[in-house]
């Protein structure tokens, strides 16, 4: 008797090796975790900091100003047309730096004229596509940037007017408050550099906000590509299963199955029966006359596979 090799017969088991990948997931997802863990304690922090120098900062103001008495508020026109007068001039500058810009826009877009009506020039009656398309995209680009040199000139124009305006008040309001102005100046510089180190301290609050929210799309991807991956697995996994199964196993089988206790050559083969009948029927046509009647057509019996087969005459 023949010995069966039964280890080649089994199925290869299945490698259930982990994927790299996860690893890297795995420690991306936990590093987003510390992260977000020490990034909120510093934010928390830096909340009750700013808190707690909001509030200190504001009893020392009142105090002061209660100390200095009616100075405060009679110098308080002059500071606010000084912070007028400052964002006069920040406009201003912003005005003219807009106005420069256009300008030079302005020059370079002149320039690419100049250029594309020689290149045309040279080309002399002949029409050059390639010179008359930059032509007017330089044409239009000196349209645009002569449009935004009037622009940002009327722009100047405006807020240089206002900051004449604000100095001239600031001037003013100077010469009429002077002794009120320099009795309430500690208060003012107090104010100052008490707000300065609240937007300091609420800049830091606000890029701490923003590691933060780094910090958890950064976690929220690595369980994104974790999902991703446990979903390739799954389906590769299936696949592997479907192949070691085959193709018609069970119901899945093309071939209807054979009754139990015979061999294969002995079910019936009813196409051949079909051929044979035909192939006798042929045959009993051949041997009538050319010429029927009721005599000459009999009735003719044929015994088929144990069944009889009766011929009719019409």
């Amino acid at each position: 008797m023949e010995e069966v090799d039964l280890a080649e017969e089994q199925p290869r088991p299945r490698d259930d090796a982990p994927d790299p990948r996860i690893q890297v997931e795995l420690e991306c997802l936990n590093t987003a975790t510390d992260t977000i863990n020490k990034l909120e304690v510093d934010l928390d922090e830096a909340r009750m900091l700013f808190r707690q120098l909001l509030t200190d900062s504001t009893h020392r103001i009142d105090a002061l100003a209660k100390r200095l008495g009616k100075c405060v508020e009679q110098s308080r026109p002059y500071y606010e047309a000084r912070i007028q007068a400052k964002q006069a001039l920040r406009e201003t500058q912003a005005a003219a730096w807009r106005y420069e810009r256009a300008s030079s826009q302005h020059a370079a877009a002149r320039e690419m004229v100049f250029l594309a009506e020689e290149g045309l020039m040279e080309k002399g009656c002949s029409f050059d596509h390639t010179w008359q398309e930059m032509l007017n995209h330089a044409t239009s680009k000196v349209n645009d940037a002569e449009k935004e040199r009037m622009e940002s000139a009327v722009e100047h124009r405006r807020t240089s007017a206002l900051y004449h305006e604000a100095e001239t008040r600031v001037k003013a309001l100077q010469k009429e408050l002077k002794r009120a102005i320099a009795k309430s100046r500690p208060y003012f510089e107090l104010k100052s550099a008490v707000n300065q180190q609240l937007e300091a301290q609420k800049q830091q609050v606000r890029q701490l906000e923003e590691s933060v929210g780094r910090a958890k799309m950064t976690y929220s991807q690595a369980l994104a590509n974790l999902e991703t991956i446990s979903d390739e697995i799954h389906r590769t996994r299936q696949c592997q299963e479907l192949g070691v199964r085959g193709i018609g196993v069970g119901a899945d089988s093309p071939i209807p199955p054979m009754e139990a206790g015979l061999p294969l050559t002995t079910q019936p083969l009813h196409y051949a029966e079909s051929i044979s009948d035909s192939a006798n029927a042929s045959q009993e046509f051949k041997s009538l006359p050319g010429k029927l009647g009721p005599v000459a057509a009999p009735i003719l019996t044929t015994a088929v596979s144990g069944t009889s087969l009766v011929l009719y005459t019409f």
